[in-house]
């Protein structure tokens, strides 16, 4: 018999393969030890010396104690043969998840398999018992069908970490950053700082000028468009209006391009350039997700403010000052708010440290979720027999089973938790939760939401199916231990009509 079993993933298919690869050779060791018939030999051993403990008055106790054995090898006999012996040949298939809903939605839906499975590993076949084929099979169902009836709403936390995982690989990139912050983003910060009124500027524009890319520096007169690049820049051919008297360069030569050329010109300008290093896949979910037109420089920015800034050099004169009012790529008033607000709060410093660690404990999870149950798998022959074939034990691993499983559902309910949570606090304002701005308050939920709904939730899960299991296999045991007290009680009467009709009623 062969059994077709979809996984959620490549990680759970090995483990599980190993766990019953394993599960089978200790089924093999213990059935050819006979310690497996153990539990048949103590049922006959505790009914007889249950039977010896008992008074003549007990009635015919050689029927009785048959009938006892009998009842209570019944009810292992179907332990040991749907629980135990493995039948089942296993095809594991992994599961297809949907793509598209996944980008849209950010929960993972499985609705195909690869098709053909694997039903070996290093040349051994797997094989499950019928019952946990079963239960493996349900789990799977009942946690996809759950994660497919939550309500589709944008990932934005995906989002947000790819774009901080977004690497500037490029070298001579991460250089033209470090120059153009230095010679275009400083000088123009400190013109701007030098030039402020009294009443200090405006709180849009203090948020807007935080980032080398600022709408202001490239679109006001005096800013990006009057200053240039300190050197010959490659991608920008020599001009003899922009270059005369310019030194090092010349007809056929590179040129000094001014800040919003060399920010904004096609394909050789740094914020083209800049958005080459992030993945298409990434700027397709920005673009569905986020209608704002500000949404690219958002990204953008929390781009930059991801990487570290690199070496600079000192320069001097008003590029001296510019540089000691800018410490990186941007979010200097972002940052110093969220310090701000640590500082205050208390609790800032925990949710900032656990903001990063985040990605890495989703990731985490589902594994040493498959490896619990890989554990489980190894040790169902010991559990069964060593228990006596018990049904209070079958129940109880059963829903243990299904539980340890079924935490992918609390799982992908906390990212959806998460990513709703975040368009209820910002609203309107997802371009500044998008590029990094305040983000002390967001991270200090993201905090809550990952130990409450990543960690508590399966927790109380747990504990509470694990008591449901515990209850089941009760009931299921005192179901049986009730037939079986029918069973003794029916040979008992027996018993006494047989002794009252062969003594003549005398006794």
């Amino acid at each position: 018999m062969n059994a077709d079993l979809m996984t959620f993933g490549y990680f759970e298919h090995i483990v599980l393969m190993i766990g019953w690869v394993v599960n089978n050779a200790i089924w093999g060791m213990l059935n050819e030890s006979m310690v497996a018939a153990l539990p048949f030999v103590a049922l006959v051993l505790r009914e007889w010396y249950q039977a010896r403990r008992e008074g003549e008055d007990e009635g015919n106790k050689g029927l009785l104690t048959l009938n006892r054995i009998e009842a209570g090898f019944y009810a292992m006999i179907l332990i040991y043969g749907f629980c135990t012996a493995p039948i089942m040949t296993i095809n594991f298939q992994t599961g297809q998840y949907d793509e598209t809903h996944w980008k849209q939605c950010g929960t993972k839906v499985y609705d195909s398999t690869t098709g053909g499975g694997s039903g070996a590993i290093g040349g051994r076949t797997a094989k499950a018992p019928l019952w946990w084929a079963a239960v493996h099979a349900v789990s799977h169902g009942a946690t996809n069908a759950a994660v497919a009836a939550l309500p589709c709403t944008p990932d934005y936390q995906y989002i947000a970490t790819t774009l901080d995982g977004t690497e500037i690989a490029d070298p001579t990139l991460r250089h033209q950053l470090n120059e153009f912050q230095k010679w275009c983003y400083g000088l123009a910060k400190h013109k701007l700082l030098r030039e402020a009124t009294a009443n200090g500027l405006p709180q849009d524009l203090v948020i807007d000028v935080d980032w080398i890319g600022s709408s202001y520096f490239l679109n006001t007169s005096g800013y990006y468009d009057s200053l240039h690049a300190d050197k010959p820049t490659q991608g920008f051919p020599y001009d003899s209006t922009r270059d005369a008297g310019r030194s090092g360069t010349g007809p056929g030569q590179p040129g000094y391009p001014t800040c919003k050329e060399w920010w904004e010109a096609g394909s050789v300008g740094l914020k083209a350039r800049l958005a080459s290093q992030v993945e298409t896949d990434t700027w397709d979910m920005v673009r569905a997700t986020f209608s704002s037109s500000d949404a690219e420089d958002a990204a953008l920015r929390r781009v930059l403010a991801a990487n570290p800034r690199g070496s600079q050099s000192p320069i001097g004169g008003a590029g001296s000052a510019g540089s000691s009012i800018t410490e990186g790529y941007g979010s200097d008033w972002a940052m110093e708010k969220i310090n701000g607000m640590v500082q205050g709060l208390g609790l800032g410093l925990a949710s900032m440290a656990a903001a990063p660690m985040k990605g890495i404990m989703v990731d985490a999870l589902p594994m040493v979720q498959w490896l619990t149950v890989m554990a489980i798998v190894m040790v169902l022959p010991f559990l069964l027999v060593f228990s006596g074939y018990s049904w209070k034990v079958t129940g109880l691993v059963t829903f243990l089973m299904f539980g340890t499983i079924f935490m992918t559902f609390w799982w992908q309910l906390a990212t959806w938790m998460d990513n709703n949570l975040t368009e209820i606090l910002y609203g309107n304002d997802m371009d500044g939760w998008l590029s990094g701005i305040g983000n002390a308050k967001e991270r200090m939920v993201r905090w809550f939401v990952v130990i409450a709904m990543y960690l508590v939730l399966p927790a109380l899960w747990m504990g509470m199916l694990g008591w449901a299991g515990y209850k089941g296999g009760q009931i299921a045991s005192q179901a049986v231990e009730g037939g079986q007290k029918e069973v003794s009680a029916a040979g008992k009467g027996g018993g006494d009509k047989a002794k009252s009709i062969a003594t003549k009623g005398k006794f």
